[in-house]
């Protein structure tokens, strides 16, 4: 279990340097000049795919969603979310704003919600099952609109392009360092369960392993990765590390257990098994959803 759980995080955060990497240089002058290219279009992904098991979490609850709907719904609310990644020059005037756009694209996916159930109602009405299907659909948007409506605003801080890669590659970081060594410090040390209901396998000496970890990583990230291989100095105190590390660490391990308690409702165990030893996106994304929204709050 633990050779497949240390096999697919390689896996997932080769790719994902390499991706950073690549949207980086995409985001150079010499380049394209368009920083976020590649995240948005990873961000449109992760949101259909999320959305479709979440769509499979639904079904084990015995609601009965059309997850092409969800799929495409889940579709326009990413891409219009990520829409100024297009501008080369993103004006910085703009009323709507980077952050209106994720309004912009939770309204746009709640429309497609609405026009599916339009177009297949049948007026056999009254027994509530449109309104059902809706709030569903809907919950999954705004679930899923908490982490893509604050993770591309990182990607553009200061209008720096090295500056944006380093923030959400501390974010991650942070998240992924603090799960990795609540793990480990749980196994262990973890006698006293956090949340026996929700998480039998998490423990209080756990979560305090996870605290340390995530300091650790927001400090590697700030202060060796980012000035010595990236070449882009952070001029942050020792104590805004410390809060990074803190805050995001303890958001990450909510998300963590808001996610348990959707598989606990619904009686899943992996949000999809397609990632070995990990489960699926939402499984991987989960302590990050609540963390992003922490995050950019320290950041500006």
């Amino acid at each position: 279990m633990l050779g497949r759980r240390l096999f697919s995080a390689a896996i997932i955060i080769s790719s994902m340097v390499t991706l950073l990497f690549l949207d980086y240089w995409l985001g150079t002058e010499a380049a394209l000049g368009r920083p976020g290219l590649l995240l948005s279009f990873l961000s449109v992904v992760v949101a259909v795919v999320a959305i479709g098991e979440l769509a499979a979490m639904f079904e084990n609850a015995a609601a009965r969603v059309n997850p092409q709907t969800l799929a495409i719904s889940a579709f326009a609310m990413a891409f219009v979310t990520c829409l100024p990644a297009l501008w080369r020059d993103y004006p910085s005037d703009c009323a709507l704003g980077r952050l209106g756009f994720a309004m912009a694209g939770l309204v746009a996916g709640i429309v497609v919600l609405f026009v599916a159930e339009m177009l297949a109602y049948q007026g056999d009405g009254g027994r509530g099952e449109v309104i059902d299907r809706l709030a569903r659909g809907s919950f999954g948007l705004v679930y899923l609109s908490i982490l893509l409506a604050f993770l591309m605003p990182h990607r553009y801080l200061d209008g720096n392009n090295g500056l944006g890669v380093m923030a959400i590659v501390t974010l991650i970081a942070t998240v992924k360092m603090s799960d990795a060594a609540a793990y480990f410090a749980g196994k262990a040390y973890g006698t006293i369960k956090l949340a026996p209901t929700l998480s039998p396998g998490k423990t209080v000496q756990g979560s305090v392993g996870g605290l340390v970890g995530g300091c650790v990583g927001a400090a590697l990230m700030v202060w060796l990765i980012s000035p010595l291989i990236f070449g882009v100095p952070i001029d942050k105190p020792w104590w805004w590390v410390v809060a990074y590390g803190t805050l995001v660490t303890l958001a990450g391990m909510f998300g963590d257990l808001a996610e348990s308690l959707l598989k606990r409702d619904t009686s899943t165990k992996d949000s999809s098994g397609w990632m070995p030893g990990l489960g699926g996106v939402l499984d991987v994304i989960d302590s990050l959803v609540f963390a992003a929204p922490v995050s950019f709050l320290l950041w500006i």
